[in-house]
């Protein structure tokens, strides 16, 4: 009877069970009650104007999470968007068929907010009867209020989660001072809090001007992060010209973005500011809800859910270069101006991992002044002075703006080569010559000084895959 499917239904939407199996019971239901009926749920995302399959009677593979499809002129879309019962029935039978073919799409509606469509398929021999359409309408009304609360309970719970995880995660940030160390922790909490796959951090480097990559998280092979790259850094120009930040809901469908797809689905692309200042951006790619395998779009709860957590990483970053540029003015050598041991070894570790990571060669290069002159008093400690500074001036100027070059003890200098001529050992005789010359004009300039210079050099990972093993072949000089 209409009466007891009605109550029926009421029951099962008034349970205490998880919306899915609520769900799953009352398609089961809608399908029991009408004739040859097959019962679906689907939910509209008014982010992206796709319907999602959140329950039905067909059996399906994949796994229902996957089945989407766009609302743009569809029979749903209809019901939905005009707020009414739409129904389809055959008109142009054979006078030889038995049965009937119809379709019913009641709205979801609730609290004036579209939810989705109630979609229903019946073969019969007369047709539904009226009373039974019209006790899935009232069935569907009372899915409606269901639904409606259940979503929203489901948003309140998810944000306030993510609330909970950003704020747990900004202590944890603003207590880093390490800036590596913090970049790292900054990539791994946004794809875990915003359940994004990959994540690319670029900051400005002061020296060159340039929005360089710092920190890259995700699973995609070396050929892929490089169109990844490509693709941040599109997004990165147009933040650097003034544009707010970006929502790439679906690469595939935005005139923009469509040279990308296939490379990601969605991203959202995200300033980095200090004292008014863009000092860099972040960018997740690939959003993968709970026990999803297919990357759904990011839309503006995302966006405005990530901003919050871009606040306390701001905050972050701005600390950790206060810290790392006092602490490099600490490390740095008075009469040379360059970084001191503390300094090298500490970036010797960090590119040796780097050089690990993204599978680069690197080259430690060892650089051993002996100075002999004459006792005339104070003016020896001068001459040594101007000799070193000379020196460390030459050594500067030959390298390369992101390789490194410390004074590690009173009379010898180290050098770190991050890709040195792509893992050759091209780039050392040009350096040994630019300082040998150097040396010709001291002695030129200096008559009573004697300078000597002994080198040594290792690469990775040809000869060693630890920074033990590098420092100990590169302190074998020679001349």
């Amino acid at each position: 009877m209409p009466a007891d499917f009605v109550k029926k239904a009421g029951e099962i939407l008034r349970s205490g069970k998880s919306i899915e199996e609520r769900l799953r019971e009352f398609t089961a239901a809608v399908g029991a009650f009408l004739p040859g009926g097959i019962s679906s749920v689907l939910l509209f995302d008014r982010d992206t104007d796709d319907f999602y399959l959140r329950a039905t009677t067909l059996r399906i593979a994949p796994s229902q999470e996957t089945l989407h499809f766009s609302s743009a002129g569809t029979i749903e879309d209809l019901a939905l968007r005009e707020r009414r019962v739409v129904t389809l029935s055959e008109i142009h039978r054979a006078p030889t068929s038995r049965l009937r073919g119809d379709m019913l799409f009641f709205p979801l509606v609730s609290s004036d907010q579209p939810l989705g469509v109630l979609a229903i398929q019946s073969t019969s021999s007369g047709g539904i009867a009226p009373e039974r359409v019209a006790a899935v309408g009232e069935a569907s009304a009372l899915l409606s209020d269901s639904v409606g609360v259940s979503l929203r309970e489901e948003s309140t719970a998810l944000r306030m989660t993510k609330i909970a995880a950003i704020n747990e995660a900004g202590i944890n940030i603003i207590s880093t001072l390490d800036l590596q160390r913090l970049l790292k922790l900054v990539a791994t909490s946004a794809c875990l809090i915003m359940e994004a796959e990959s994540c690319v951090i670029r900051l400005l480097d002061a020296q060159t001007g340039k929005y360089a990559i710092r920190e890259f998280y995700g699973m995609k092979a070396e050929s892929d992060q490089k169109d990844l790259f490509r693709m941040d850094k599109k997004a990165v120009t147009r933040i650097l010209k003034g544009e707010p930040p970006i929502l790439v809901r679906d690469v595939a469908e935005e005139k923009d973005w469509n040279e990308f797809a296939g490379i990601a689905r969605t991203m959202i692309c995200f300033p980095l500011k200090c004292d008014g200042e863009i000092i860099g951006t972040v960018s997740i790619f690939d959003k993968f809800p709970h026990k999803t395998f297919y990357p759904s779009s990011f839309n503006s709860d995302d966006l405005a859910t990530l901003e919050k957590f871009i606040r306390y990483v701001e905050k972050a970053i701005g600390n950790a270069i206060a810290f790392e540029r006092n602490d490099r003015l600490r490390n740095l050598d008075d009469a040379t101006g360059l970084p001191t041991l503390k300094y090298f070894q500490g970036r010797l570790l960090h590119e040796l991992s780097r050089a690990k990571r993204f599978k680069r060669r690197l080259v430690l290069m060892i650089c051993e002044v002996t100075l002999k002159i004459p006792e005339k008093g104070f003016t020896a400690v001068d001459r040594g002075d101007i000799v070193i500074k000379r020196l460390a001036g030459v050594m500067r100027e030959t390298l390369r703006e992101y390789d490194v070059v410390a004074r590690i003890s009173e009379w010898k200098f180290g050098m770190i080569l991050p890709e040195a001529e792509d893992g050759r050992m091209n780039a050392i005789p040009r350096i040994k010559k630019a300082i040998q010359s150097e040396v010709e004009e001291i002695r030129r300039r200096i008559k009573d000084v004697r300078v000597d210079l002994r080198f040594g050099h290792a690469s990775f990972p040809d000869d060693g895959d630890d920074h033990e093993k590098l420092i100990f072949k590169s302190n074998i000089l020679r001349k």
